[in-house]
């Protein structure tokens, strides 16, 4: 273990910048000049998925991929009803440049972008923009009451499950329970430790062997987070249904979604009754996502996590987020890769491509500055590729960066050791190929540098509130979180009471276990034009107290336009405007005129009141 590399002088500035041009659309001045009409645009089904079943694909993976069932009763897979339709662009040029993030570095570029109805008709949305020659035909009816989102999933499970490496043939019941004594005495087993490390030990038999054998495809869920008194609009229908469709059941299964439900009511004594328990379902939750749902509350959360700080019911999904989320893990080991989302969080295009996209490039990073290249927005017409971007963070960071775990007094690492006493003996190898245990979609940063408020919200960690090592992902309506550090989390507040802001934790649990962290370079807009572009990186990059994280900022305001972020209190939020305006309707939910908006593939939040 390590402790904290320092940085140099001048790493508190924006990174460094070059005038070096390129040919690349993204290299041009950033905009949100969405303009595109998908009116006289070809439409084509949009199908994003490997090739199931190639000669090519059944070298790689073990087991074959089988169709699912879906909601109108038919296999999903080649029925034109079940599949998001897009709009082929002639050129990428038609696409505005995002701010910060990448289409072309992280493989979500696609050369098509997506109409509201084209995209949700599938899922319910019914309002045909018009008869044009290239519009998409009105998929056929489905009575979505009687649709049963869980029996699909499951049973798409069991088709597939000799794809997987842990195909039991029953899931546990959907339900959480309170902890026994075993549950405490035996937390220690629900640690994942360190694998025997072979690399020392390779030979070129064993490497040739080991690439040989098929692979089993790995499992993620997806945890969709919601609330007792929340109204399900037409769109959080469409939303899930598609999130349940192109995650699920297109893929055989590699995905599957869930409904988090917290019931903030406790006059409901959801675990002291089974009726109870369904009253809740039959009054909070639509019917076709019943069996899709896991209820918790604040009692639940105290019994497991009796040391780990105040469970106000007014607060605990916002001070408490990961506690969930770390007994899902236990009810359900047969995951690696567990995904929240916030229900308000909405995205323009295919959901496999856009969280493929995502799981795939985190495990192609390296660990060498992972940390540190983590912390900075990157922006392609400021920094060019890449590549380029990576060397200049190389070029501020002092001692080799971040290598391994840190060094937490009270923890013991369940990652694993790094392959060299010094990161600059590695050349750039460690982590190729390794998936990651925590993914955010916006920088990881050093909260200490920062005004950020509950930068030093720490608890029962030893080192104290001034000494403990922490990072913080601020911006989390989406975080993707591994098995082994979900059970790191969960022992260290069942044993220690550990707490942070949620945050904070996560990102701090895995540098103290040492343990992959990556952020992933989001396409983000911002419509602002009174900054210049160098202005803005300059703003969003700067790691003082001057920092965007710092609510206190002079910049804060610029929250308001941006198309990810958090609910920053400014009204109305860019995302919420582009995404009615992509919906055709105005903030009192008027239609407005139907432009036909097509908008490449966006993830926006927030989006309320819809």
């Amino acid at each position: 273990m390590q402790h904290e590399p320092s940085l140099k002088s001048n790493s508190s500035e924006a990174l460094p910048n070059h005038p070096d041009e390129g040919d690349d659309f993204e290299h041009s001045r950033p905009s949100t000049d969405f303009k595109q009409s998908a009116i006289n645009l070809p439409f084509e089904l949009y199908d994003p998925y490997p090739g199931y079943n190639s000669e090519a694909w059944k070298k790689k993976w073990h087991g074959a991929h089988f169709a699912c069932e879906g909601p109108r009763g038919v296999d999903v897979n080649g029925n034109p009803d079940d599949m998001l339709g897009a709009y082929k662009l002639s050129t990428d040029a038609l696409t505005p440049a995002p701010i910060f993030g990448s289409y072309k570095e992280t493989g979500l570029g696609s050369g098509y972008c997506f109409e509201r109805h084209a995209r949700n008709s599938p899922y319910g949305d019914e309002n045909r923009p018009g008869d044009g020659p290239n519009d998409r035909p009105q998929p056929s009816t489905v009575d979505w009451e009687e649709v049963d989102w869980g029996r699909l999933q499951q049973e798409c499970y069991v088709r597939n499950r000799n794809r997987f490496a842990n195909n039991k043939d029953n899931t546990p019941p959907l339900m959480f329970r309170f902890p026994s004594h075993e549950d405490t005495l035996h937390v220690n087993e629900t640690l994942i430790l360190p694998e025997e490390e072979l690399r020392s030990e390779e030979t070129p038999l064993r490497k040739w062997f080991s690439s040989s054998l098929k692979e089993h495809k790995k499992r993620n869920a997806i945890l969709l987070r919601t609330y007792d008194s929340k109204k399900y609009t037409p769109d959080n229908l469409y939303h899930i249904r598609s999130m349940i469709t192109e995650l699920s059941l297109h893929s055989g299964a590699e995905y599957e979604v869930f409904l988090m439900v917290q019931i903030v009511d406790l006059d409901k004594r959801i675990f002291s009754d089974p009726a109870v328990y369904q009253e809740a379902l039959d009054q909070y939750v639509p019917r076709e996502f019943h069996n899709i749902s896991i209820l918790f509350n604040v009692p639940l959360l105290e019994a497991w996590y009796p040391k780990a700080g105040k469970h106000d019911p007014n607060n605990s999904q916002q001070v408490h987020m990961t506690q969930p989320l770390q007994l899902f893990s236990l009810l359900r080991p047969d995951f690696d890769l567990y995904w929240q989302f916030e229900l308000d969080v909405r995205y323009t295009g295919h959901h496999y491509h856009h969280l493929e996209a995502i799981r795939k490039w985190a495990q192609k990073q390296h660990r060498r500055l992972s940390w540190e290249r983590a912390a900075y927005f990157y922006s392609p017409y400021i920094h060019k590729t890449w590549e380029i971007f990576s060397n200049k963070v190389r070029r501020i960071t002092d001692g080799g960066g971040i290598w391994g775990a840190i060094t937490t007094t009270g923890v013991s690492p369940v990652g694993p050791k790094s392959p060299t006493e010094f990161p600059e003996e590695d050349d750039f190898e460690w982590g190729v190929g390794e998936p990651a245990d925590m993914i955010n979609v916006m920088p990881i940063i050093d909260p200490v540098k920062t005004e950020m408020m509950f930068r030093d919200w720490i608890d029962n960690y030893p080192d104290g509130k001034k000494n403990t090592p922490r990072r913080a992902g601020p911006v989390t309506p989406l975080i993707a979180v591994s098995k082994r550090l979900l059970r790191a989390m969960h022992h260290s507040q069942v044993t220690m009471g550990t707490q942070m802001m949620p945050e904070m934790f996560p990102e701090s649990s895995a540098l103290h276990h040492g343990l992959k962290a990556v952020a992933f370079p989001e396409p983000v807009y911002l419509e602002n034009d009174d900054k210049t572009p160098e202005e803005l990186e300059s703003i969003f990059n700067d790691q003082t107290e001057k920092s965007m994280w710092n609510g206190a900022s002079p910049h804060s305001k610029l929250a308001q336009y941006i198309s990810y972020w958090w609910s920053a209190g400014f009204k109305p939020e860019y995302s919420n405007v582009l995404y009615r305006k992509w919906l055709g309707i105005d903030f009192e939910g008027n239609k407005t005129e139907q432009q036909r908006l097509c908008l490449p593939a966006i993830m926006l939040h927030p989006i309320k009141y819809i």
